[in-house]
């Protein structure tokens, strides 16, 4: 490797000998522990693989759902082996994706008892780290709506400080990778209407979850 400060004298640029000491000592240092910590935690993060499996019986259909090192990337409905494959390669190319059903287990169960209504709590780890500090935000924010009540998109852009990104909200929270466990459900329109909720049959999914934790009668 070579030192940018020697370079930049070696093309006869001058620098007060302050500077130049604290570039050399820059130099020689390296990284800060703690950089050095974080890369090394992302480089074995990235060496291991994503897992994946698929939760055949549910009360909203079957479910594909996929974990890495730090928690739940994905959860889908519906949709095919390749398609939820096609979506890991996007968010982590060259990250191997292994179907595991040892390693989903524990998982599926509680989303299974979740869903079944065996459990009212769904105390799972997710990983936003592949989504904008935006979206992050958002559904960090929609993580904090309790169970049994509903908050709406414009209540949550006034959370965040930013009162006329309702719209962005909604864009976010339809894109939400991980529904379910993130409650994007748990949001709505100001006019008390459902708002938008992905894929087909998105209403009906949407009206279901709410009335499994007692936040919708109609």
């Amino acid at each position: 490797m070579t030192n940018p400060y020697t370079d930049w004298v070696e093309a006869g640029a001058a620098a007060p000998d302050g500077l130049s000491q604290a570039l050399d000592g820059l130099y020689q240092a390296g990284p800060p522990p703690a950089a050095a910590q974080a890369a090394l935690r992302a480089l074995q993060s990235a060496l291991q693989p994503i897992h994946y499996d698929r939760l055949e019986d549910s009360p909203l259909g079957p479910l594909w759902l996929a974990v890495g090192p730090q928690g739940l990337l994905a959860v889908e409905y519906g949709g095919t082996e390749a398609d939820l494959l096609a979506y890991l390669h996007k968010i982590r190319p060259g990250q191997a994706a292994q179907r595991s059903a040892t390693a989903l287990a524990d998982i599926k169960d509680k989303l299974s008892a979740y869903l079944a209504q065996d459990s009212t709590q769904l105390s799972l780890d997710v990983d936003l780290s592949t989504l904008t500090d935006f979206q992050q935000r958002v559904l960090e924010e929609a993580r904090r709506v309790p169970r049994g009540q509903v908050t709406t998109y414009a209540q949550i852009a006034k959370r965040l400080g930013m009162p006329l990104a309702s719209r962005a909200v909604g864009q976010a929270l339809r894109r939400n990778p991980i529904p379910i466990v993130v409650p994007c459900h748990r949001v709505i329109a100001s006019d008390g209407s459902l708002g938008g909720y992905g894929g087909e049959m998105s209403s009906q999914r949407k009206i279901r979850l709410l009335q499994l934790e007692g936040a919708w009668l109609a």
